[in-house]
């Protein structure tokens, strides 16, 4: 499962960079149709970027919340259950060899 949730996230960073080429080529065609002035490509692109940055973040927000809900409802153990666990079982452990 934990395969799963990094290939979207993977595929979520692959998404962003798309989307910051195209954010180019978008201003870019404007400036060629004399839509923006060249001058102002460099605003406009840096106001998209930033657009996408912000949507990126909400997604791997979300994306962070979801897998814990997941995880939650599943009643699947967290590392730190699985640390607390490990702690526990190595006194439990040092207890006996005592014996």
């Amino acid at each position: 499962m934990t395969d799963f949730f990094e290939k979207a996230y993977l595929a979520g960073l692959g998404a962003w960079s798309v989307t910051k080429e195209k954010a180019k080529e978008i201003v870019d065609d404007l400036v060629e149709k004399g839509k923006i002035t060249a001058d102002e490509a460099p605003k406009i692109l840096k106001e998209l970027v930033s657009k996408a940055e912000e949507s990126k973040k909400a997604l791997e927000e979300r994306v962070e919340k979801g897998v814990e809900n997941t995880v939650n409802r599943l009643n699947l153990a967290t590392k730190s259950d699985v640390q607390r666990v490990e702690e526990k079982l190595d006194l439990i452990l040092k207890e006996l060899k005592k014996k």
